[in-house]
């Protein structure tokens, strides 16, 4: 399995998420996508991901995870673990339950968690999906963890902006995929800005009109 970690500005806890990787024997190879980071930023990144025989480092100038995503599928031929960059404090036991998980069988399965900051955009997305397409029942649906079969991903589109976990299930339910959800426990990760949190709900809420 292949891992992609998108992350923009994000490189503080990068060294310690990869080595907690590279404790895991399902894991293969490691893409760490600059997306867009500034300048400074990205030239630690890099030198970060040359320090791991295992990871690899891209560049991907268009702003928007969406693009990010992209850009590493240009160089994934693998099944695929998606993590994002900020998390402090991921154990080999949070991504070891979630391949566990996909190995048995599913085509998608999602991480559920809570964060330890509380922030969340789920709450407001819940009550749509269920409504819309009941039969997806996840707690974390636009969660950026989770595993996902490289054919999958070859069936769908990938959206520009910051919708795409979201769309990424919800593309896949459509298609009939078998879907999962583990429970990984609390994250720790960076408290998001208002104006972050109020572009992503922007993002998701466009998400959610398309499927009306």
């Amino acid at each position: 399995m292949d891992v992609i970690i998108p992350t923009r500005n994000d490189h503080k806890h990068l060294n310690r998420i990869i080595g907690v990787l590279r404790t895991l024997r399902t894991i293969h190879q490691i893409h760490v996508v600059d997306n867009a980071s500034a300048p400074n930023v990205s030239t630690r990144i890099k030198r970060l991901c040359k320090q791991h025989d295992a990871c690899k480092y891209h560049f991907c100038p268009l702003p928007g995870k969406g693009n990010a995503i992209r850009e590493a599928l240009t160089h994934v031929t693998d099944d695929a673990l998606f993590l994002d960059a900020d998390i402090e404090n991921l154990t080999a036991e949070m991504v070891a339950a979630l391949i566990d998980k996909f190995q048995e069988g599913h085509d998608l399965v999602k991480a559920a968690f809570t964060r330890a900051n509380g922030q969340s955009n789920s709450s407001f997305v819940l009550e749509h999906i269920h409504h819309v397409l009941p039969g997806l029942r996840l707690r974390k649906p636009t969660g950026g963890i989770f595993c996902v079969k490289k054919s999958v991903l070859d069936r769908i589109h990938i959206p520009n902006d910051w919708s795409v976990d979201l769309s990424i299930a919800v593309q896949a339910h459509k298609l009939g995929c078998s879907i999962a959800e583990v429970d990984i426990g609390e994250l720790v990760d960076k408290p998001r800005t208002t104006e972050s949190l109020s572009q992503s709900k922007h993002c998701l809420l466009k998400e959610l009109e398309a499927l009306t």
